[in-house]
């Protein structure tokens, strides 16, 4: 071997050895697997307790601080259920009811705020929330975008709930995959300056197959800075349209394929250090082949109470 050679080895072997020093990429943490569900009744399922699940979210509506119906009962039953399974409680606030007569109607920020107060003295042991629930979706008082009065009133929750409880986990918006989206963030951030974590429900990317850079999993990452958490996703079981309009057929294999499309495009790596968390949704099944018990059913439990293909899916993927 010449000089010259001899150099150039040196030079490759010092380069190596630099480069064999430097510190692996650290990989990014697991994504933590969660259940959004309504009903209290899951805590105590035989089959909710082999998922080894430590994060729920549940869905409330705001004026539930001056209640008297079912709703108060609803909720301490929700979280000592979570509380007896040492699972994390994550709340988001909502219209009052699905119903046209409460479609676009919100409280004023004052009085939100009074609520939110009223909310975290009551229930302490929250302490991860959403604002609103799906704020660009078209039945939300948040969604208005002439004047930009919906994004405004959204930043005015946050605001709010912030100040109600400065140590909680509250997601800056919790947002519904859709082709508004884009201009809603656009006209929110102009209110908000925040490092908060978002939300997106991208049910979309899993029941409706598309290109991955046309997900709206992917796009939110454009969109937004810093952590996501899907707070709503699943594979669709059967879907009947607010007119009663079936958009979806009841199929299991659907569903199945589509909870496997939402964790596939979550864990690509061009999106998968943005993600930390998701809540599938929901438990509770209600639709048969033959009998739709109401609008929509993603459950993981079938009408007879024993488990679909999605919660084995879901168990492998906890485990």
């Amino acid at each position: 071997m010449n000089m010259r050679s001899t150099r150039r080895l040196l030079v490759l072997l010092a380069a190596t050895s630099v480069f064999a020093a430097l510190p692996a990429a650290p990989a990014p943490a697991k994504l933590q697997i969660g259940i959004s569900e309504q009903s209290p009744n899951m805590f105590s399922n035989k089959y909710f307790k082999p998922l080894k699940i430590r994060y729920a979210r549940i869905v409330v509506p705001w004026n539930i601080m001056q209640r008297h119906d079912y709703w108060p009962r609803y909720l301490r039953a929700w979280l000592a259920g979570a509380k007896k399974m040492h699972v994390q409680p994550h709340v988001a606030f909502n219209i009052i009811d699905v119903k046209p007569k409460y479609f676009k109607k919100g409280p004023s920020v004052k009085a939100y705020a009074k609520m939110v107060k009223a909310f975290h003295k009551k229930y302490p042991v929250v302490k991860s929330f959403a604002p609103w629930n799906e704020e660009n979706h078209a039945f939300q008082p948040t969604s208005v975008l002439k004047h930009n009065k919906g994004p405004k009133l959204a930043a005015g929750y946050y605001k709010a709930l912030r100040r109600a409880c400065r140590k909680c986990k509250i997601i800056a918006v919790d947002l519904l995959g859709s082709s508004n989206m884009h201009t809603w963030i656009k006209r929110f951030q102009k209110y908000y300056k925040g490092r908060a974590t978002w939300g997106i429900h991208n049910y979309q990317d899993g029941n409706k197959p598309k290109a991955f850079k046309k997900t709206w999993t992917y796009l939110m990452t454009r969109y937004v800075k810093g952590p996501i958490w899907s707070t709503e996703a699943g594979g669709i079981v059967g879907f009947k349209t607010v007119k009663g309009r079936v958009a979806y057929k009841y199929n299991l294999k659907r569903a199945l394929k589509a909870q496997k499309r939402i964790f596939s495009l979550m864990n690509n790596r061009r999106v998968r250090k943005r993600y930390q968390r998701i809540y599938v949704y929901n438990w509770t099944g209600s639709w048969t082949a033959k009998k739709h018990s109401n609008r929509w059913d993603s459950g993981l439990m079938a009408v007879n109470g024993k488990p679909r293909p999605t919660y084995y899916d879901l168990k492998r993927r906890t485990h």
